[in-house]
């Protein structure tokens, strides 16, 4: 009885572990599993699509063919004409003041002006069958463009946009009878301007020639001319851009600068140089000041060995509202622009001569040739188009960027 008893209880404790072995499997192998995992030190990246440029970033002088619009007499100056705007030989481009009430009372002539002009514009068009969403819609588009301009800092256009979103607004008005018309207001505006006219006296500036003028608050004072500039060395380009910038002297209203095309004198290493061709055509920006690209044509390439340095003359036929304002100013000059898919360098390797990476998918690694279009200090670009045995990696694949013992068909 007691042996029975003895045989009952080893079946018990054996079948007792039995279960504990096949509850512990899983575990194990989820155990495993990890192990292996952290054992390869994978890390991957998604293949994004992106875009690079070849780009030189350089400190450089612009030569503008300029002249002076000088002030004569004493008072308070405010502006007819903005920044790049294009004017005639005669044309009014600045104001001269007696006291600031004066520019204060034109300031506010100017304003009921524009709201004259609004309100003729609203009841001329007639308000039967307006849509009243559709008004409510121009007003709500108006705020999310007055939104975008501010965040932007492009506070030249809010003007415009005030406007817009007033017309919707008179019209909207009208359109559900909340007004008949606006003849008293009108009348009432048209008193108020009138007073305002007559209380801002002024001495009017005209333009001396045809040109594009720039405030002298807005610019610096001009230390080299177009031809100074163009008979400087490199090593004399370098001690020029050395100096420091001056402001305009107190007797200048602003310039005029006389010719669309201007040059932009930068200073590059003797290695960058190797990329500038006469002739070539390039992109040419100012990121400081602003995001747009110019197009321009490298004229000439001096350099200097002992030194380390180049002299890289561009010519650009394009002038706008930042360029006026500027003389000594960093760019970016850019010779090509790459879209492709984005890889980091840390992926690429090179197994029999060939270009390659290592991409997961599931628990499995597979090598991929890759083509590069184009490459940095920290990445490189290849092709979309699929080409089998010459770029065979695809828009959003996980790359290994890190790994150890990396090989085709390596089972993670």
């Amino acid at each position: 009885m007691n042996e029975r008893s003895t045989h009952k209880r080893k079946r018990h404790f054996l079948r007792q572990w039995a279960a504990a072995l096949l509850l512990l499997l899983p575990i194990a192998y989820i155990g495993i599993q990890f192990v292996l995992m952290v054992r390869t030190n994978i890390t991957v990246q998604t293949a994004v699509a992106y875009t690079m440029s070849d780009t030189v970033v350089c400190d450089g002088l612009l030569a503008l063919n300029e002249m002076e619009v000088p002030l004569t007499g004493t008072g308070v100056l405010g502006y007819q004409a903005g920044n790049g705007e294009r004017v005639a030989a005669g044309e009014e481009v600045a104001c001269l003041f007696a006291s600031a009430g004066g520019a204060q009372n034109k300031q506010l002539a100017e304003r009921l002006s524009e709201e004259l002009v609004l309100l003729e514009k609203t009841q001329s068009v007639s308000g039967d069958g307006m849509d009243v969403e559709a008004l409510m819609g121009q007003v709500q588009q108006g705020v999310y463009a007055v939104q975008e301009l501010a965040e932007g800092n492009n506070f030249a256009g809010l003007s415009s946009a005030r406007a817009s979103i007033q017309l919707a607004q008179n019209q909207l008005l009208l359109t559900t009878g909340a007004a008949e018309n606006f003849n008293a207001r009108v009348e009432m505006l048209i008193s108020q301007r009138d007073a305002a006219q007559s209380a801002s006296a002024y001495t009017p500036i005209y333009a001396p020639a045809t040109g594009y003028f720039v405030s002298a608050q807005d610019s610096e004072k001009q230390q080299f001319s177009p031809e100074e500039l163009a008979a400087m060395t490199p090593a004399q380009l370098s001690d020029a851009l050395a100096q420091p910038a001056q402001n305009n002297g107190a007797g200048t209203v602003g310039k005029l600068i006389l010719d669309y095309r201007w040059y932009y004198y930068g200073l590059v290493s003797a290695r960058q140089a190797q990329k500038f061709r006469e002739g070539a055509r390039v992109e040419l920006s100012f990121p400081n000041v602003s995001s747009e690209k110019l197009p321009a044509t490298v004229v000439s390439v001096s350099v200097d060995e002992a030194g380390d340095m180049a002299k890289v003359a561009l010519l650009c036929d394009h002038i706008n509202d930042a360029v006026v304002t500027l003389e000594h100013e960093k760019a970016e000059i850019t010779f090509a622009t790459y879209d492709g898919i984005r890889i980091d360098k840390e992926a690429l390797h090179i197994v029999e001569g060939q270009n390659c990476v290592y991409v997961q998918f599931g628990n499995v690694l597979y090598k991929r040739n890759v083509s590069i279009l184009f490459e940095d200090s920290d990445y490189f670009l290849v092709p979309f188009n699929y080409e089998k045995g010459v770029n065979e990696v695809r828009l959003y694949d996980r790359v290994v960027v890190r790994g150890s013992d990396l090989h085709d068909e390596k089972i993670l």
